[in-house]
């Protein structure tokens, strides 16, 4: 879609101070060239759900080229579920054949969340292109399928095709849904982390902060669930972190120390077991020394859950926040509302396989304010996830894991 921007009748006007204000066309962004390609995907045969193990279905993939000239093409299939689970590389079967194309390669690869399908000329390599003939198409059949452990708890799996090289118009029939069967309540997953920040942790005192698992749907996992709480550091702050103990409410009514990363602000609960429909679990945060805490701190701590077996990265995370304070000669931090419970993730900002690719390395956990639900389960963000490691790809770099969020 070409860039849409306000154009501005030249403007040189002498201000009172005598400065000249610059025309405003002259920040105009330039118009995005019209991209040459389109992408049409065929009906899969032989309809029907697919089966965990079973048989796949085959649709063409084709791609038309409106230029006068040849334009390179690189195809690939973002992967997603409406399931509370993450999927990795073998929960898909992906097979690529050219019908009017040349010799294809093909894999499917775990990125993040997700997976992905890429294919390429064969011999060539996985970053190289195909060249579409000008006024010409390419095209191949590709089938999908179910591995054996597909999650249980997932339901369709939808392939969203798109072109890596970036020369490709988006259309609104660039998504295939395929049905899994048996057909299940796909409800999402939830985490929420619980705090009060308007209840300073002081000398002699602790503070409570409660990491609230939820799944909605009528299968539970197929593993148990393992969450990783942190603090995060404020941007810019120059506050040293107060060394912390946190300890875990067992079944018992006794409180045993948290696990926690050496060298890192890291802790790590017990694990939740994968048949919880509802786990709450509380913790108690208490600070070791509070020698140079002059005023109340305040210290973000931030939650993320993966899966203890298969894909293990993280698919839920949530914010919140906590108060450190000395107990006299301080201006105690003014009330204010917690934030109200959400059953989304804040939205996504555009992006594309060349922004995304100098982001990789730095990453980011989906988080909500206080009290608010994160992540709602693995589906989502795999489009942006997957332009960034496909990005990686096209510059010849391994496959980097990120993390995904529902749009």
């Amino acid at each position: 879609m070409s860039a849409r921007f306000a154009s501005a009748a030249a403007l040189t006007v002498a201000a009172a101070v005598g400065t000249t204000l610059v025309p405003l066309s002259a920040h105009a962004a330039p118009v995005a060239p019209q991209k040459p390609l389109t992408i049409e995907l065929g009906t899969p045969a032989p309809t029907g759900p697919l089966t965990r193990g079973g048989a796949s279905e085959t649709f063409t993939f084709t791609v038309k080229n409106s230029a006068d000239k040849p334009v390179d093409f690189q195809p690939w299939l973002i992967g997603d579920t409406d399931g509370a689970s993450p999927i990795a590389a073998s929960h898909v079967v992906f097979d690529v054949q050219p019908v009017n194309a040349p010799a294809t390669d093909e894999f499917v690869s775990q990125e993040g969340t997700g997976a992905q399908g890429v294919f390429y000329p064969a011999a060539k390599g996985k970053s190289a292109s195909f060249s579409v003939p000008a006024k010409g198409e390419l095209s191949w059949k590709v089938s999908v399928g179910l591995g054996k452990n597909y999650p249980s708890n997932n339901g369709n799996l939808k392939f969203l095709a798109d072109d890596l090289a970036e020369n490709t118009k988006r259309e609104q029939d660039d998504t295939l849904v395929f049905e899994a069967s048996p057909k299940i309540n796909t409800g999402p997953a939830s985490l929420m982390l619980e705090t009060d920040e308007n209840a300073p942790i002081k000398p002699g005192t602790a503070g409570t902060v409660d990491i609230v698992h939820q799944l909605k749907g009528g299968v539970t996992f197929d593993s148990d669930l393992r969450t990783v709480l942190e603090v995060a550091e404020e941007p810019g702050s120059t506050v040293k972190i107060p060394e912390l103990v946190i300890e875990e409410l067992g079944e018992d009514g006794k409180y045993t120390k948290v696990k926690k990363f050496k060298g890192e602000e890291k802790w790590q609960p017990a694990d939740v077991s994968k048949s919880h429909i509802y786990k709450r679990t509380r913790l108690r945060v208490s600070v070791i020394d509070f020698k140079g805490i002059q005023k109340p701190v305040k210290l973000t701590l931030r939650a993320t859950t993966g899966l203890t077996e298969g894909n293990t990265h993280p698919f839920l995370g949530a914010e919140g926040r906590i108060t450190v304070a000395p107990e006299r000669g301080t201006t105690q931090p003014s009330a204010t509302p917690s934030a109200t419970p959400s059953a989304t993730a804040s939205a996504t900002p555009s992006v594309t396989p060349s922004s995304l690719a100098t982001a990789v390395a730095g990453g980011n956990t989906p988080v909500t304010t206080t009290g608010a639900l994160a992540n709602t389960g693995s589906s989502g963000s795999t489009r942006y996830a997957a332009l960034a490691a496909a990005a990686l790809i096209a510059a010849g770099g391994a496959l980097t894991a990120l993390r995904l969020r529902r749009r």
